[in-house]
């Protein structure tokens, strides 16, 4: 059972909440919105609303979120309709009620008084303090699962109307269990996993009906959880394309509560905010997590072109934070794998995280260069560090070639590379590859000389 919080916090929003609802039942004396709840549809199967709601919303924001919930129930909603309120990240049922198709359900008074119930539901689910995953890479600030919660939406369908789902919280995903599929920290998903089966990527799609409903998605978000104006395009493309793989419409996402709320309660509206269409780059095969950088000087230590004149002289230290990058011209596909120690996990673009670090890969395919890096951020020991090129993808007549650098001790190194494979093998490893692949030399790239061990003379 859900717990209000306590002290003089819980006596506040008590308070408030009280106010809210009494607020609303005195609405009784004006006549009802004739677009609104005015509107029945007698002989007809009832309208479908669903409201997903994130555990982890701030507290600034919920007084907003349960008047703006209330006003829909006490005002808004159509007769002859349904209302679903879950949990969208636990997948749980807060509340749920149906509105009869009577005369009587006009007075938001006698809504006020015939859904107190639900009302009082989720007043506790949003006064009460949710336990956040515990993860060092993310935060679950107003997370939300939205590909599990479709799929629990699809066990719930009882009728053949096309439900209208508002979902509050964040777009961008977080899962403790499935850390390598997070969009913080500017991160969105390849047209990869649009074109991928749920068997190969949380995101891919099996096909079947069952699993993924129609329905008409209105997506309300608080802040600004972006890295940039561009992951934010990103990740509302990307969200459009999943929905639209699964037939559903993503018909509105916005950070204004009102907005979203009318774009619910009236999905046939036409509505400013829907996403603009999109289409997926059939070419873009590769399930991978890639990265929007937070500047341009996040990667400049292996874009520039120029370096400090001479040679580099071997770093002081021998433990510290590294990063190693690779470039390359070449129009092929080319890619890093890295792991700071014997028994610690491998950093490539299928793991983007680690306890250590994480993997970046560049978006734009950069005009004349491509290129990807691995940063450990804890400090790594540069005799345990190792690192590989694979070949993935492409032709390239000769052999793949590029640069590596390495960041280390306040300075970059720079080695070149190559690789005798004349085409990708899609990440094949084995005996039989050893073309396709090539190790990156640390401590040589570093300058570091490596002491001959003494043996024992016997004689």
């Amino acid at each position: 059972m859900n717990r209000p919080i306590q002290g003089a916090e819980s006596r506040v929003l008590s308070l408030k909440l009280l106010v809210v609802v009494t607020g609303l039942c005195a609405l009784s004396f004006f006549p009802p919105d004739s677009g609104a709840a005015g509107q029945g549809l007698s002989g007809e199967s009832p309208s479908r609303f669903i409201i997903g709601i994130s555990p982890f919303l701030d507290k600034s924001v919920k007084d907003e979120v349960y008047r703006g919930i209330v006003r829909l129930v006490v005002e808004d909603l159509p007769l002859n309709s349904t209302l679903a309120i879950y949990d969208a990240f636990e997948l749980k049922t807060i509340t749920q009620f149906s509105l009869p198709d009577a005369r009587a359900f006009n007075s938001p008074k006698t809504r006020a008084n015939q859904f107190a119930p639900a009302i009082r539901d989720l007043k506790l689910f949003l006064a009460e303090e949710q336990h956040k995953p515990t993860n060092s890479h993310s935060s679950f600030e107003a997370a939300i699962r939205l590909p599990q919660f479709v799929d629990f939406l699809a066990g719930t369908t009882t009728t053949n109307s096309i439900p209208s789902v508002l979902l509050i919280g964040s777009p961008l995903y977080q899962d403790a269990k499935e850390p390598a599929f997070s969009m913080v920290d500017g991160y969105f998903p390849s047209d990869g996993h649009l074109q991928a089966s749920r068997e190969q990527s949380l995101y891919g799609f099996s096909g079947d009906s069952t699993v993924a409903p129609p329905l008409i998605l209105h997506w309300i978000y608080f802040g600004d959880p972006w890295v940039s104006d561009l992951h934010k395009e990103k990740i509302t493309r990307f969200w459009t394309l999943y929905l639209e793989r699964r037939g559903m419409q993503l018909a509105a996402f916005t950070g204004d509560l009102p907005t979203a709320l009318q774009s619910f309660r009236q999905p046939g509206a036409a509505d400013a905010t829907a996403p603009k269409h999109w289409a997926v780059d059939t070419a873009q095969r590769k399930i991978e997590m890639l990265r929007v950088s937070r500047g341009v000087t996040m990667a400049d230590w292996l874009t520039r072109d120029t370096l400090p004149a001479g040679a580099q002289a071997s770093p002081s230290i021998r433990v510290g934070p590294m990063k190693i990058g690779i470039r390359w011209k070449e129009r092929i596909d080319l890619d890093l794998y890295a792991t700071p120690r014997p028994g610690a996990e491998t950093l490539y673009f299928e793991h983007v995280r680690s306890p250590e670090g994480y993997y970046y890969k560049d978006h734009r395919s950069s005009p004349g260069r491509e290129y990807e890096f691995i940063e450990f951020e804890s400090s790594v020991d540069v005799r345990e560090v190792e690192a590989f090129v694979n070949f993935y993808k492409g032709s390239c007549p000769g052999g793949a070639r590029g640069e590596v650098r390495i960041e280390f001790d306040g300075r970059i190194y720079r080695l070149p590379f190559f690789i005798p494979a004349e085409q990708g093998n899609l990440g094949r490893s084995g005996p039989s590859q050893q073309e396709f692949w090539t190790p990156i030399p640390i401590q040589k790239a570093l300058n570091i000389v490596q002491r001959p061990i003494a043996t024992l003379r016997t004689d």
